[in-house]
């Protein structure tokens, strides 16, 4: 993925806090669809560059997931980084 990510993307989310465990995410908003009013509200937060996405980070516990917002991109905690292309499983 050198492109810019787009909404419906998979990408891989790294985590802010204690193990730093690496998830699967899907990529809920990008600069192209993100809504503006709800920004211009309040209600969603804005992007800060066009590499920039909201998440939704899948988890294996009960709750299934959790929203990121104005994730940048990166291999570092609290960063996206694209998913590894396809490959056999063995």
């Amino acid at each position: 993925m050198s492109q810019r990510p787009i909404t419906g993307d998979i990408v891989r989310y790294r985590g802010k806090i204690g193990f730093h465990a690496v998830r699967a995410a899907i990529v809920t908003a990008d600069v192209t669809t993100l809504d503006p009013r709800g920004v211009a509200s309040g209600t969603v937060p804005a992007l800060d560059s066009p590499r920039h996405v909201h998440l939704w980070v899948f988890t294996p516990g009960e709750k299934g997931g959790f929203a990121e917002f104005n994730v940048g991109p990166g291999d570092g905690p609290g960063e996206w980084s694209p998913q590894p292309t396809a490959r056999p499983l063995v």
